[in-house]
This record gives structure tokens, sequence and C-alpha cells, in this order.
């Protein structure tokens, strides 16, 4: 669908040059706007996808966009041998994609394989370029409708390639500096920051001689980021000559796992069809992000490397960084690096290349959408300031933007979705940026600074709160089905809380969940009460700063921290006593009394609870200011239906605990105990509670088929001894209650534009 919108943006494209342009058009070929994907193709922080795997997806790629472009050709009369063609084609990329499918953990699966792949034959197409030439000559010869129908075909082939859209390898920094250790001589991550790291990268790039590599060079390659670059060069030869590929790397913060990038680059005959783009996500490395750039462009070799691809390539991740330090403060830093990169090229005179910019975020409130119109989501990302530095320092920019999971699906859910989320894309990006220079924000930028850094400090400080941290362990295992494929914690065995360790969106998912989207709101009331007459004229006189503060007012309309309370209540020891207390059957209350003596050691209640007051704080101070402001409305009340999907699901996590703390006692030779099983109960674990219980309790006594051959008579199938009653009352609710557990989480996660 995505493609179909683009296409159709290709279509009125042409056919509007053909009428200001009649003598011309059949030259262009538009690409208003772009399309990529890294699924399949991110090793960042997973283990999971095997090199076989990529390459696999990447010719089942081919095979499908060589089958579209052979279906629209056939089509037009004139066109019907090139699409023959291609429909060959695409059937030897599908039997090349089967054999890629085979166990290629075995030596002789991957000859195999790669024969198969690398082989001569009549059908296998590695490069569009004669396909193109051939569709130039026919969109010159036949009349107007076919030429333009033709000329869509080839500005799809120029876009995509031999694939369904440009690809995207993503790997981690320390992946980059394993590889290269031994090579740059260089000892513990350390060393790379030091200014001899990156002169040995920039000398060993100048240096390096270009070895050859085959599948079993990839085959034996035990680093990750070698081997990546070995299938770089693969898929150029064998898949796709033509089109670029982006090389991502997560978490860089020295120059010189950059070089030293160029260099595996280079020693692997891929840097002039690599843009090699360095991610800048945490604090730190937004911070720094322009040195990093300044200290590269004064390597000869990486303006050399940056001039031969005709362009710098960085990405920002929104989500991540405005889980370490806000998404307010993480916006007004991704700015800063925006323009500071613009700064820096200009600087040093490298205005001949274009700038990609790919900011990735997820479309949910708190992980970087602008709960705003589209076109103030796509101004959040890539402000009307940073975009007219770029102009003005004479460079061309490429801005690009992420929809992931399901949430980023949704706007291609439908052709008519699709359609209007490229249209407005393209709409955007034609219209000329201008600086505001009466914005208050750019004017009055050393206040502006003092905003961001106390909005970040606060941020700092909630990170470092064992109370956050306690909140952010408790619910982000359970509470949340799994998102996305990757694990919901990073491999830190090292990690000093449990909260930098949490992924993004769980991380972000669990504060949806607990109604305290802190990650957006908070710290904005605290800088705002500094000075709070400055604060209001800032707001007043500048639409950037406008545009932050919806964001957070947003985020607050959806924020109860009533809802935070009750669940630290139900935490609370006292209310499971108090509760019992109110029960006339005492055999009632002993489950209860079990769930309190297991709480008594978590204290959750009391970090909750905490967490809480500090939120609050800050929220009142973010109320007084947006009051202050002139033609202030009162605060939209908290939504209804928000509030009963929360009483809903409190109720069932409050039934299950009482039924959990209700199995009757057991023998120890189960090697697990009441208390264990409670445990289970009170974090959240109701599916497995109910199988432990089901284990423990089998509905009917498993009778070996060996007896049925006794003669003397004994008792039918259905008086042999289990447990059904423990199965009706205890172990159907908890797991009935779980999978209503989980709708609700889902339901509550639409009310922040999180879908999926």
């Amino acid at each position: 669908r995505a493609q179909e919108a683009i296409r159709a943006l290709n279509a009125a494209a042409l056919r509007w040059l053909r009428k200001r342009h009649p003598d011309r058009w059949r030259e262009a070929s538009p690409a208003p706007v772009s399309l990529a994907t890294w699924v399949g193709y991110d090793l960042d922080g997973r283990t999971d996808i095997h090199w076989s795997t990529t390459v696999r997806l990447r010719l089942e790629e081919k095979a499908l966009q060589l089958f579209r472009y052979a279906k629209a050709l056939q089509t037009i009369e004139p066109a019907r041998a090139l699409a023959a063609a291609l429909a060959g084609a695409g059937a030897e990329a599908a039997e090349q994609a089967e054999a890629f499918a085979a166990d290629l953990t075995d030596p002789a699966a991957v000859v195999a394989a790669a024969n198969r792949l690398t082989g001569e034959g009549r059908a296998r197409l590695t490069s569009l370029r004669e396909t193109r030439a051939a569709l130039t000559r026919l969109i010159d010869e036949t009349d107007d409708d076919t030429a333009l129908a033709l000329a869509g075909i080839r500005a799809d082939m120029d876009l995509y390639g031999l694939g369904v859209a440009r690809i995207h390898l993503r790997v981690n920094a320390a992946q980059v500096r394993s590889a290269l250790r031994a090579d740059l001589r260089l000892g513990g991550d350390r060393a790379f920051l030091d200014r001899t790291a990156l002169d040995a990268a920039a000398a060993k790039t100048a240096a390096a001689q270009r070895r050859s590599v085959n599948f079993a060079s990839v085959f034996e390659e035990q680093m990750t980021a070698r081997r990546q670059f070995m299938l770089c060069a693969q898929i150029l030869k064998h898949i796709d000559e033509d089109t670029p590929i982006r090389f991502l790397i997560a978490e860089v913060e020295a120059p010189a796992t950059v070089m030293g990038a160029i260099y595996l680059a280079r020693l692997y005959g891929v840097d002039r069809r690599l843009d090699i783009s360095p991610l800048f996500e945490t604090p730190d490395a937004i911070e720094r992000g322009g040195r990093l750039i300044e200290r590269l462009l004064e390597e000869e070799e990486y303006v050399d490397y940056v001039r031969g691809r005709g362009r710098l390539s960085i990405q920002c991740g929104f989500s991540d960084s405005g889980r370490f330090m806000g998404q307010i403060a993480a916006d007004l830093a991704i700015e800063r690096l925006h323009i500071l990169i613009s700064r820096a090229l200009s600087a040093k005179r490298v205005t001949d290349v274009e700038v990609v910019v790919f900011n990735t975020h997820g479309e949910s409130m708190g992980r970087g959408a602008h709960p705003g119109a589209f076109d103030e989501r796509l101004d959040y990302l890539m402000t009307p300031w940073a975009r007219s530095r770029f102009a003005r320092d004479g460079l061309a920019l490429n801005a690009e933007m992420s929809f992931q999971g399901g949430d980023g699906f949704l706007h291609f859910q439908r052709p008519a979705l699709a359609e209007a989320t490229a249209q407005a894309i393209f709409a955007w990006s034609q219209r000329s940026p201008q600086a505001d220079f009466s914005d208050r924000f750019y004017q009055d930028i050393n206040f502006s600074w003092d905003v961001y850094r106390a909005v970040k400090g606060w941020q700092e400080n909630l990170w470092a709160d064992e109370n956050y941290q306690a909140a952010l362990s408790a619910f982000s295992r359970n509470l949340l089905p799994p998102s996305g494929s990757r694990r919901a914690r990073r491999a830190k065995p090292g990690a000093k809380d449990e909260a930098r360790a949490l992924r993004a969106i769980p991380h972000n998912a669990v504060l949806q969940q607990l109604a305290a989207l802190a990650n957006v709101m908070g710290g904005v009331g605290t800088a705002a009460e500094r000075e709070p007459e400055r604060f209001r004229e800032l707001i007043e006189g500048s639409a950037r700063m406008r545009s932050l503060v919806s964001a957070a007012g947003a985020a607050r309309q959806l924020t109860s921290l009533s809802i935070l309370r009750t669940y630290a209540s139900l935490y609370d020891p006292a209310f499971w006593t108090v509760t019992a207390a109110r029960l006339k059957n005492r055999a009632a209350a002993l489950p209860l009394h079990r769930v309190a003596q297991r709480l008594e050691a978590r204290a959750l209640d009391v970090a909750l609870g905490r967490l809480a007051n500090l939120l609050s704080i800050d929220r009142q101070k973010f109320d007084a200011a947006a009051a202050s402001l002139k033609g202030a409305a009162a605060p939209a009340p908290f939504s209804a239906p928000l509030y009963t999907l929360h009483a809903i699901r409190l109720a069932l996590i409050s039934e299950g605990f009482a039924l959990a703390a209700a199995t009757p006692p057991f023998s120890s030779r189960h090697e697990m105990t009441i208390d264990d099983l409670v445990d289970l109960a009170l974090d959240l674990r109701f599916e497995e509670a109910a199988g432990v219980i089901s284990e423990i309790f089998p509905e009917t006594a498993a009778v070996p088929a060996a007896f049925s051959a006794l003669d003397e008579p004994g008792p039918r199938g259905e008086d042999v001894g289990g447990y059904p009653q423990i199965q009706r009352e205890i172990v159907a609710p908890l797991r009935a209650l779980d999978g209503r557990i989980k709708e609700i989480a889902a339901g509550i996660s639409h009310f922040y534009d999180a879908f999926g």
C-alpha cells in the first residue's frame, strides 16, 4: 500500500510535468517520497536472525518486486517482452530464496544455496540498468498515455531497484568495536574515544586493500559486524548491484567507530554503495554528536567517503532518547544536533553533498510523536528552524521518518490512509522552510536552554529514583503483551538499574498503562516555576515552545495520579487485611492474609505512593503555568472510559491475587510452595500460576494404558481421582482473567495512539 500511494504521487507528478513541459516530461523519473525497511536486517540487540534469513528475505523481496514490475508491464503491449523477462527473473529469485530457507548451519547446504545464487543462469538478474534503458526507449517511442504508464514503472525501478524498498542493516557500536579492536590494536571500549583511535582508523582506511568474499567467508565469520559487511558485499554482487544500502550503527559515541566502519566497508569493497550512518539516541551521543561529526570532517578519508557517496547520513532516535532525558528535552537536543551538523558541514565547506537525517520514532505518545496534526508531527521531528539552517548553509536536506510496529503501520492499513499519509509527507516536504527570527525561543536562547537543562535535570533525577525503577520493574514484565520480537530488556548483566535495561517500547508502555506519562510532561512544571513570568512570555511569544508545551499538555490530559495511587493500594498489605476483616467467613479471609504477608517484603505500595507524590508536585507546577496563559481553559476531565478500563483491570488483578492464594495445601515434592505460587500472581503471571496449579491438581488422574489389560473389574474412567473443582474454581478463572487483563492493556494503549 505504501508503494501504491507513492506510485500515485509519481503519476500525479508526471501528469503535472506533461502539462507544463510537453517537450521534456519523458525524461523525468520523479521520487517525491522514498521507502526503506529494516525488518529482517536489524541485528541491534538481537541474535535470533541468522545471516541466511537476511539473504532469504532479500531474495523473497526481490522476487516479489520483479513480479510486480512484470504484472504492471504485462498490461502494456509494447512492454510484454520485458514483462516476460522480469517474470522469469522473479521466478529465479524465488527459487534462490528457497535454497536459503534450508538449514544453513550445514556447510553442504551453504554450498548448495550459494552455488544456486551465484551460478550463471539466463533468467538471473542483478541489475536493472538494461531494463531501464529499454523502458526509456519505449517511453520515447510510444504515445503519451502509454509513455506515462511506462514512466511510472521506471520511477518505481529507480526508487526500489530489485527490492520492495531500500534496506537498512543495523548493528550496535559495540559490535563494530569488537570487529575493529584487533585491526586497530586498541584495548577496551574507552580507547575508541581517544584521538589516536580516530587517526588509526583513518590510516587503516587509507591503506585498506579489498578482500574477496564468498559465502564460506560469511559462514565462518563469528563477528557480527564483519559478517554484516560481508553480507552487504554478497547482496550487492549477487542480488542487486544498483541499489545502495544504509548501514546503521546504534549507540555511537566515538568518531573512531564510524571511521572504523568505513574501513571495514572499504575492506570488503562496498564503501561506494554503502551509507554508513551513526545513530544518536543516548543523551551523551546527542549532546556530543555535533562535535563527533566535526571531528570526522577533519579527516580527509571521511570527507572523501562522504563526497564519494554524495551524502552524509545520520539517524536520530527520539524514542530511546526520550526514555533517558524525557521527550521535551530530547526534541530540543535533537534539533540542536541537526543545526550543529549543518554548521559543521558549512564550516568545512562540504556543501556539495546531500544530508540524510533519519528521525526514528514511534507514533504513540512518549515515543517521539507529536499529538497534533500530521504536519505538526513532521515539524516536531525536523523543525522549520533546523530545515531553514540547512537551506541557509546551501545543503540539500533529505529528511526521513520511521513508521514502526502496529502504531506506525496503522497509517498504511487502508489504501486511502496510505495515500493520505504519502500526500501529507510530500506536501510538508515542498513547503519552503522559513526561520521565524521573531520566535522568542530562538531570540531568548539562553533562557530556552535554561528550560532545557531544567527538564533534562528533572528527568535524570527521575531515572535515578528508586521508586521509579521499582514501578518499571514491577509492571514491565507481565502487565504488557510482548512488544515486537526483541527482548523487552537489553542484555546488560552489569546494569546498575532495571529501568536502564528496559527497552524504549515497554518502558513507554508501562507509563501509559499506569496513566503516568512522566517521560513526556515530567519536568516542564519544575522548569516553569523557576521564572514563571518569563516562562509564560516564552510560550506566548514562541510557536516552537507552544508546540513543545502542547505535547506535554496532551500527556497531562491522559495522566491520572489517582489511578497510580489505586495501583499502589492494591499492593498495600493493609488493603488486604482490612478487606479480610470485613469478611464473616474466616476461611475466606485466610487467602487474603496470605496475600498481605507476601506483600509485606515488597513495599511496592510505598514506592508507587512516593512516585505519585513526586509526579504530583511537578504536575501542580505545570497546571499553574498552564493556567497563567492568556485564554487558558480549565483542564478537561480525565477520560471516563479510560477510568473504567483501569477499574475493571484492578478488580481482575485483585481477584487473581485472591484466587492464587486460595490454592489448597500441596506437598513439597512439586518444588513449589504456596508462597511461590502467590508470588507468581503478585508478579501478574496469572497464566503461569494457572499452569502450575493445573499440574499439581490435574482435572483427572492419568491412568497408564497398560492397566486396561487387568481382568479384575475396577472403577470406570469417570470415577478416577482428580481435582475438577480446583480446575473449575481456580485454574479456569485465572486463565480467563489473564486474557482479559491483556485485552484491557491493549485497549488502554489505544488512548495514547499506541496500536499493535
